[in-house]
């Protein structure tokens, strides 16, 4: 498995050179249980951060760049105003591509693009919502508000009533 913080190191380094300045981060960990996100930016306090990189971007088969590119990313949400993915962040995000070919930092990456096989997601259906008066039906992974309270939702097809079944 690679250093994490030795590639934080790295990565660092990199935005320095080009004068970018990220705050500070309280706490590097690796998150082994994300399975749909590579790392995510908390915020602390006003300027300080914690930072979780996916286990799976650690492993050795995959580039160094996957994941300096995801640590970066996430580094660049530390600077003043750079929280969402649009304005600063969005300039920031293409400066350091253009100063480092070998990065592709934007708002999102796909698993091929990290160098991962595709997976099919599995969706568990566990209740279904159908409708009484024309029988469409919809599924539920979480007990969401129309399945807690159905009473409270109407069909947007005919404007019928729902029923929740457990499945």
């Amino acid at each position: 498995m690679k250093d994490l913080l030795k590639l934080v190191r790295e990565c660092k380094e990199e935005l320095d050179a080009l004068g970018i300045e990220y705050r500070t981060v309280r706490n590097w960990t690796v998150n082994t249980r994300s399975q749909r996100r590579w790392g995510q930016c908390k915020v602390v306090s006003s300027d300080v951060f914690d930072i979780n990189i996916s286990v799976r971007l650690l492993a050795d088969q995959v580039s160094d760049t996957a994941a300096k590119d995801t640590i970066i990313h996430e580094l660049l949400h530390t600077v003043e105003g750079c929280l969402k993915h649009t304005g600063k962040w969005k300039a920031l995000a293409e400066k350091v591509n253009r100063a480092y070919p070998q990065y592709h930092i934007k708002r999102a990456t796909t698993e091929e693009e990290k160098g991962f096989e595709k997976t099919a997601r599995t969706y568990h259906k566990n209740y279904k919502i159908t409708c009484t008066k024309c029988g469409s039906s919809v599924y539920r992974q979480k007990a969401s508000k129309v399945v807690l309270h159905p009473e409270q939702f109407r069909c947007r097809i005919c404007g019928g009533k729902f029923v929740v079944e457990k499945q």
